[in-house]
């Protein structure tokens, strides 16, 4: 009786990791746009909480910014279009990493960038915030 029902336990339990994963690999994508679009729209309250307090990003030119600076940062008006590219989910518990191509490209579409990224997301309180970056070009012209 009780091996019948830890083997059942056992099956419920392994047939639902692979779908909560992929939710949660659903909802660090989700998230990712949801950043970008914030940042390209300037909404500061999206990414406040989008960005964990404890948020440290280095850029792709090798400077450090904190939450402030980077919010700071996305006030500027934009002068691009942006899309993600290549986005790869990895979860590890309740820290996920996802890596992508940024591919800028000037209002005027003469200069297209290419920046490798890899974010860093924890779930706190049954939601996940961003409490690291960094950026790479690939291509600057």
């Amino acid at each position: 009786m009780r091996t019948a029902l830890v083997l059942s336990l056992l099956v419920i339990l392994f047939t639902c990791l692979p779908a909560a994963a992929a939710d949660n690999s659903q909802q660090l994508l989700d998230l990712e746009h949801r950043w970008l679009t914030a940042a390209m729209q300037r909404d500061i309250p999206s990414l406040k909480e989008i960005l964990a307090d404890d948020f440290m990003d280095v850029t792709y030119k090798g400077g450090l910014r904190d939450k402030a600076d980077h919010m700071q940062s996305s006030v500027a008006p934009s002068k691009s279009k942006q899309t993600l590219e290549e986005l790869k989910v990895r979860l590890y518990g309740d820290t996920g990493i996802v890596t992508g191509l940024n591919v800028v490209v000037t209002v005027d579409g003469s200069t297209t960038y290419k920046i490798r990224f890899t974010d860093v997301f924890v779930k706190r309180g049954g939601r996940w915030q961003a409490v690291s970056a960094q950026e790479s070009p690939v291509t600057n012209p």
